[in-house]
């Protein structure tokens, strides 16, 4: 098993086979309060801002969805829904 990090070309590849590649691969986070980590199972991916299900599209442009018309393989958090108003990123 290859546990080392991407290289940064990963991210150049065309979104939808780059949603592809993400499957299986391993997550790991570390702080200073330890290492969490957890396999991809899931993944999204939009086209740009014509794909009416992205969250920029028509270039709709707010801070929260800026990093969307920046480079690739910046991080993007969207909302989760929660019972009773509560949600995470």
């Amino acid at each position: 098993m290859n546990l080392q990090p991407v290289d940064s070309s990963f991210f150049q590849q065309p979104t939808l086979d780059m949603a592809r590649s993400l499957l299986g691969m391993l997550l790991v986070k570390e702080t200073e309060l330890g290492t969490a980590s957890g396999w991809i199972v899931e993944t999204e991916a939009y086209i740009g801002p014509e794909d009416r299900a992205a969250h920029s599209f028509g270039n709709r442009k707010t801070p929260r969805t800026q990093v969307m018309f920046g480079p690739r393989g910046e991080k993007y958090r969207g909302r989760f829904s929660r019972p009773k108003g509560r949600y995470c990123e």
